[in-house]
């Protein structure tokens, strides 16, 4: 949902920035140590990133232990070295190892660092980072550290040199106001200012003057992912984001979109004169009201694990309070929670089958005052064989497995995601020979759960072999097998297959008697035959269209009771429909 709020406040400054260009890896020879202290300046801009107040508490960007900058040599015969100094005592960056220091009449200073470093294009660096790389994130003390790129330049007389640092990005300071009665999470801002205006991407500055130019890789949209985007109740909170300095004229229009527990929140900004955007300055972006209705959404309502065991993440999406109840999955599904407020991971943790005929379908029902949302969790479905991992019964409704291996399930065309039962009205159903014009079961259309998918020919033709090779197939009926049909266990040697029982499949995968509907009629037929579809046929234009596998009690296919994928269908066939058994999607 899309909240567009009131007009904001645009803030204009002076405007400086920054430039550098790629070389190699840092010189490393032999040389002298080197050290200059690096100051950030905040002389031109007394209302500056390097000193931020917030709430009535003042930020100062301030080196870190461990900062590095990248520095260019500027010699006396006007060759450049690049080299990586790093922060001491106090605001003293050295370098342990610089050649003929003596002789060197300029620095090009730059931060952050950057493994490819930096070196000078006539008047101009190139800048290593794009803008925004570094946004701080909401009023912490991470607030105090330097939010974008800085350069400085220091000419060097006597081996002495003391670098100002200035900033060559503009920081937007985006105020939050929570006007609701429970938590928020800010996860993403993101700032244009029309197409033609660029706001990330490489830069260049002149560190002398100050004159700025973009570079290659511009963006119209400068974004921040928010890591701790936490606001209380009542509460205000401040997120950072930085972009290029830019100007605009009068008449065009500044868009901020923050994107807080699942809805996006447009403030737009007519200018009403030209106004510059300048490096080193703070622009306010008051008043950005979220009030948020209770919400609530999961990042999937149905689950088919595709593994035996462990953890699978659930997210919440939520604004207030929720709970979560858990169904029929005691002993194998464990929750790590079962309240919270606002967005949340919530950790899935699935118990090992004790043996390859143990299935379970539970629920996890989550609410939020009126809201409910249940997800549907089916596991102990999944059997490896081969190194693939193959579905233990037919997919009955889209998106869902049956119950049970002996359960036909729903009946499908090709490259349809409609579910027909072996009986009932068929009406509306397509019929003849021209259904479909597809050679291959499309994603959209495929009704297998989330992390399955119908299997192709080749797939099918590895698990059960080809009358030219060994089939693995082994035929079983209810009498021996305890399953309630007949049908053919897939995946083994034939007399190991014919020894599987209904608890204790072997190893292998049961298909059951289910038939098909006849292309022609839509009527059901073959319910004594277990059947399958794959993924892919061949050209419409050939004789032989579809790849299906059919089996019956004769498993030497002597009178044309077994036919395999790799046999000559009939084009007709593609308009009947047929079960369908997934293999866990791999793409």
């Amino acid at each position: 949902m899309k909240k567009l709020l009131f007009p904001i406040a645009a803030v204009a400054a002076i405007f400086v920035s920054c430039t550098e260009k790629e070389i190699t890896s840092p010189e490393v020879q032999s040389g002298e140590p080197f050290s200059f202290h690096a100051s950030i300046r905040t002389d031109n801009a007394p209302d500056s990133k390097t000193s931020l107040s917030v709430e009535g508490s003042t930020y100062k960007v301030t080196w870190d232990e461990g900062d590095q900058l990248s520095v260019v040599a500027v010699y006396s015969d006007n060759t450049t070295k690049a080299y990586q100094f790093t922060k001491g005592d106090g605001d003293i960056f050295s370098c342990e190892s610089v050649e003929n220091p003596g002789d060197i009449k300029a620095l090009n200073v730059f931060y952050p660092y950057d493994k490819n470093q930096y070196a000078m294009d006539g008047d101009y660096g190139r800048a290593g980072m794009s803008f925004g790389m570094n946004a701080v994130q909401n009023g912490t003390d991470d607030a105090a550290h330097i939010d974008g790129p800085l350069y400085g330049y220091a000419q060097v007389a006597d081996g002495q040199a003391s670098v100002a640092m200035a900033h060559a990005s503009a920081l937007f300071d985006i105020q939050v106001v929570n006007n609701g009665d429970s938590d928020i999470s800010v996860s993403k801002i993101s700032m244009t200012a029309g197409e033609k205006t660029y706001l990330m991407g490489w830069f260049q500055i002149n560190p002398q003057t100050g004159a700025f130019k973009l570079g290659t890789a511009k963006y119209y949209i400068s974004e921040l992912n928010v890591t701790d985007g936490t606001v209380g109740a009542g509460q205000t909170g401040h997120f950072y984001i930085t972009a290029a300095p830019f100007s605009m004229t009068a008449g065009s229009e500044l868009t901020v979109t923050v994107t807080a527990s699942g809805e996006d929140y447009i403030v737009k900004k007519n200018m009403e004169r030209d106004v510059t955007f300048a490096a080193g300055k703070v622009n306010h972006v008051t008043n950005v009201a979220v009030s948020p209705e209770p919400s609530l959404s999961l990042s999937a309502t149905s689950l088919a694990t595709t593994v035996s065991s462990g953890e699978i993440p659930l997210q919440v999406y939520a604004y207030g309070n929720w709970t979560a109840t858990a169904e029929g999955t005691k002993g194998w599904l464990e929750l790590d929670k079962t309240e919270g407020n606002g967005d949340a991971t919530v950790m899935l943790t699935l118990a090992e089958p004790e043996s390859d005929s143990e299935f379970h379908t539970g629920t996890v029902t989550f609410v939020n005052g009126e809201l409910k949302e249940t997800l549907t969790i089916q596991h102990g479905y999944a059997q490896k064989i081969g190194g693939v991992v193959w579905a233990k019964a037919n997919v009955g409704e889209p998106g869902f497995f049956v119950s049970s291996p002996d359960d036909p399930g729903m009946l499908y065309q090709y490259n349809s995601k409609t579910a027909w039962a072996a009986d009932g009205d068929h009406a509306g159903m397509i019929l003849g020979s021209s259904y479909p014009v597809s050679t291959s079961w499309s994603a959209e259309n495929d009704p297998c759960p989330e992390g399955w998918r119908v299997p192709t020919k080749n797939e099918l033709d590895a698990l059960v072999g080809t009358k030219a090779t060994k089939v693995m197939i082994g035929w079983v009926e209810p009498v021996t097998s305890g399953f309630s049909v007949a049908g053919a266990v897939l995946g083994l040697d034939r007399d190991l297959g014919r020894t599987a029982t209904s608890s204790d499949m072997k190893g292998g995968i049961f298909l059951p008697c289910s038939g098909n509907l006849n292309w022609k009629s839509g009527e059901y037929q073959n319910g004594k035959n277990a059947t399958m579809s794959t993924a892919t046929h061949i050209d419409m234009k050939g004789t032989a269209c579809r790849h299906l596998m059919y089996l019956s009690t004769d498993e030497t296919g002597n009178n044309n009771t077994m036919r395999l994928p790799s046999d000559n269908w009939g084009c007709g066939e593609l308009a009947g429909a047929w079960p369908v058994r997934c293999i866990a999607d791999t793409k």
